[in-house]
């Protein structure tokens, strides 16, 4: 599992979309989201670099969380 922090996740939908986008990706990552931290957790066999861009894609900047 890694984590990353995503910018710009005000509301649930935010939310929502993210898990989607992640889950389409790879159907059974498990994601872990906390809108108010603004982190994103995955465990995924899709690489760091995937995951990245498809939330990149929806328009959230992400980065490794340490």
């Amino acid at each position: 599992m890694f984590a990353l922090d995503v910018s710009g996740m005000g509301c649930g939908s935010c939310v929502s979309k993210i898990t989607k986008a992640i889950q389409a990706l790879d159907s059974q990552a498990k994601v872990e989201v906390d809108r108010a931290a603004g982190k994103v957790k995955v465990a995924s066999v899709e690489s760091q670099e995937d995951i990245r861009a498809v939330i990149e894609d929806l328009g959230y900047p992400t980065q490794l969380s340490a």
